[in-house]
C-alpha cells in the first residue's frame, strides 16, 4: 500500500474542509451576504398584437429590489420615427405604433435604473392590414342617385366619403386624387376634419370628365374611383326633407304629406336637385287650406221658416270638392203637440280652389246665396326667422307648404301639412 498517496489525498481533503468552514462566518461570526435574485418582467395591457395606429399600456414588474424605477425603450432602431414608447404625467407608460410602421415585430424593453444589467422585454406583433375593397360614396346620397358616376357643373362642389373593407386597421386611411393631370389648377380635392373629400371644379375647367380616386394607404393596389362629368348647371327639381332627414311625400288635401302632433315642433329643409352647381336658395310659402262658412240657423214656426236662431259652421277644405246636401237637426222646435225634431237641408256648392261657396236653402225653399270662406280661428305664418308658426288658438288645420326656387319661380315643391294642436307650434324652415 502507498501510504504517501493516501496521506496526500487526506491533506487535500483537510484543506478543503478548512476553507469551507471558514466561509460560514465572517470575522465576527456573521453569515455571508448572498446577492438577491433581481428580475424585470414586461407585458402590455392587451394581447401581444397591435394594429398600426394603435397604442397600448405597458407594465414592468420588478422583484428582488425596492428600487423599481425602469427606463423604457424599443430595441428596433429601424422602426418608424413616429413609433414610440412614452410615459405620461400620471406615470402611465404607452407604446404608440405609427400608422406608417412597416415592421411586423417590436421589442419593448424596461431597464432597471439601479442596475442597467437587469432588464425585461416583451415582443409585440404588429398586424399587417388586409384590404379587400375601397368604395366611394356621396356624402349626401339623396342629392344625386349614386351609380359610380356623378354630374356637376363649372364651379360645382361635391362631397365624397369612402369605405374600406378588410381587417387589421383602425381607420380607412386613403389618399384622394384627381387622375387627370390636364385639369385646371383650381380644380381641387381637399379633405376636411371629418375625412370628407371636398371636390371643387374650377369655373373655367375645360375637361368634360375626369376620375376621382381613393387609394388605400395599406394596399395601393386597392383603389376606389368615381367618374365626374362636368356639365352646365341644370335644375331637375326640389325635394323637401323633414327633421329626421326623410323625404316628405307629395300628399294632397285629402291625404296630407305629414301630420304634426299636438304641442310638437318640426323643421324642414329643401334641396334643389340637378347637375352642376345649382342655386340652393328657396323661398318658403304657406297657404291655409281649411276654411269655414257660417250658416244661419232657421227653424219652422207656424207653418213658416224663421231665422234669428243663431249660426252653425261648416268646415271646408279649399282644395276639396265639398259640394253636397247638408242636414241640420233642431230638437226644440215647438209644434201643436209640443216640441218636436225638425230638420233643414241645404245644398252646398264649392269649386275646388275657390273661396266662394253657393248655398241653397232647400228646406225653406229659399234662394241661393253666396258666402266667402274665412279662415278658421287662429293664424299661421312664416316669421322673419324662418319658422312656421301656428297660433295657440288653432284647433285644426290643413296647410300647403311650398318651397319655391328663388332663381326660377316655376320650379317649386309643395307638401300638405295637417296640424292638430292646442298650443303654439314652431316649424323651423332654415335658409339654405
Amino acid at each position: 500500500m502507498n501510504i504517501f498517496k493516501r496521506s496526500r489525498f487526506g491533506i487535500i481533503a483537510a484543506i478543503i474542509v478548512f476553507f469551507l468552514a471558514g466561509c460560514d462566518n465572517d470575522s465576527n461570526g456573521n453569515p455571508p451576504i448572498i446577492p438577491p435574485n433581481i428580475t424585470v418582467t414586461v407585458r402590455i395591457n392587451s394581447s401581444d398584437s397591435l394594429r398600426r395606429g394603435e397604442e397600448v399600456g405597458c407594465l414592468a414588474a420588478v422583484s428582488g429590489t425596492d428600487n423599481k424605477t425602469v427606463k423604457w425603450s424599443i430595441d428596433e432602431e429601424n422602426r418608424h420615427q413616429e413609433t414610440k414608447i412614452y410615459t405620461n404625467t400620471e406615470g402611465e407608460t404607452y407604446l404608440s405604433v405609427s400608422e406608417d410602421e412597416t415592421l411586423e415585430t417590436l421589442t419593448i424593453r424596461a431597464v432597471l435604473e439601479a442596475d442597467p444589467d437587469k432588464s425585461g422585454t416583451c415582443k409585440v406583433s404588429i398586424l399587417v392590414p388586409i384590404v379587400d375593397k375601397v368604395e366611394i360614396s356621396l356624402a349626401e346620397p339623396w342629392v344625386v342617385p349614386w351609380q359610380g358616376k356623378v354630374d356637376t357643373g363649372l364651379g360645382g362642389e361635391i362631397e365624397f366619403t369612402v369605405k374600406v373593407t378588410g381587417e387589421n386597421f383602425i381607420r380607412y386611411a386613403v389618399t384622394w386624387s384627381i387622375d387627370n393631370t390636364d385639369k385646371h389648377e383650381n380644380t381641387t380635392i381637399n379633405i376636411d376634419a371629418n375625412g370628407v373629400a371636398q371636390l371643387r371644379v374650377a369655373p373655367t375647367e375645360t375637361l368634360t370628365s375626369f376620375k376621382v380616386q381613393a387609394v388605400s394607404k395599406w394596399d395601393t393596389s386597392k383603389i376606389g374611383e368615381v367618374t365626374v362629368t362636368v356639365k352646365e348647371p341644370t335644375v331637375t327639381g326640389v325635394v323637401i326633407f323633414d327633421q329626421d332627414g326623410k323625404v316628405v311625400p307629395d300628399g294632397s288635401i285629402t291625404k296630407p304629406s305629414k301630420q304634426i302632433k299636438t304641442s310638437s315642433s318640426e323643421s324642414f329643409r329643401a334641396i334643389v336637385t340637378g347637375t352642376g352647381k345649382v342655386d340652393q336658395n328657396v323661398t318658403w310659402e304657406i297657404e291655409r287650406l281649411t276654411y269655414i262658412i257660417t250658416i244661419p240657423i232657421i227653424e219652422y214656426h207656424n207653418n213658416e221658416w224663421v231665422g234669428g236662431f243663431g249660426d252653425t259652421e261648416l268646415e271646408i277644405d279649399l282644395d276639396s270638392d265639398t259640394s253636397g246636401i247638408y242636414t241640420w237637426f233642431n230638437t226644440d222646435v215647438p209644434s201643436a203637440n209640443g216640441f218636436s225634431t225638425i230638420y233643414e237641408k241645404r245644398f252646398i256648392e264649392h269649386t275646388p280652389g275657390s273661396k266662394i261657396v253657393k248655398i241653397w236653402n232647400i228646406s225653406s225653399g229659399g234662394e241661393n246665396e253666396q258666402k266667402t270662406l274665412v279662415p278658421i280661428t287662429g293664424t299661421t305664418e312664416i316669421d322673419e326667422t324662418g319658422k312656421f308658426i301656428v297660433d295657440g288658438l288653432e284647433t285644426f288645420g290643413k296647410f300647403r307648404l311650398t318651397a319655391v326656387l328663388t332663381a326660377d319661380t316655376t320650379m317649386k315643391k309643395e307638401v300638405f301639412i295637417q296640424i292638430d294642436t292646442s298650443s303654439d307650434i314652431n316649424i323651423d324652415i332654415p335658409e339654405v
